[in-house]
């Protein structure tokens, strides 16, 4: 599931998820969408490109990852602080990826794998 971002961004992320045998289930700009993924146990892998200067993005994944606790959730995002990471965590992300990040780390952290280089 990719969620939040420009049209563009998730153009690109859905192509590089197609290119590595990987099938979008959903695609949206607006988190609003978190809350229409049915509770009946999500085992899918949810990228999240939001504005975390937004109040909102926080309480809408932390909700979603309570309702399907077999999802994981990847963020993406350009910051830099520490309240961004101490955030994602409380919250259950699994992964975080700052940009500008390697196809590679994407495809792994997808896959499950560990970041194999900071982000």
């Amino acid at each position: 599931m990719v969620v939040g971002g420009s049209e563009e961004t998730r153009m690109l992320l859905r192509g590089l998820l197609r290119l590595h045998r990987h099938r979008v289930l959903l695609e949206s700009p607006s988190l609003t969408t978190l809350s229409k993924i049915p509770e009946e146990g999500c085992n899918g892998v949810l990228i999240l490109d939001c504005d975390i200067a937004e109040d909102a993005w926080a309480w809408a994944i932390e909700s979603s990852l309570r309702a399907n606790p077999g999802m994981r959730a990847i963020l993406l995002t350009a910051s830099r602080g520490g309240r961004i990471e101490e955030e994602a965590k409380r919250i259950g992300i699994q992964t975080l990826l700052r940009r500008p990040f390697a196809v590679h780390e994407l495809v792994e952290a997808v896959a499950g794998a560990p970041p194999t280089s900071p982000t």
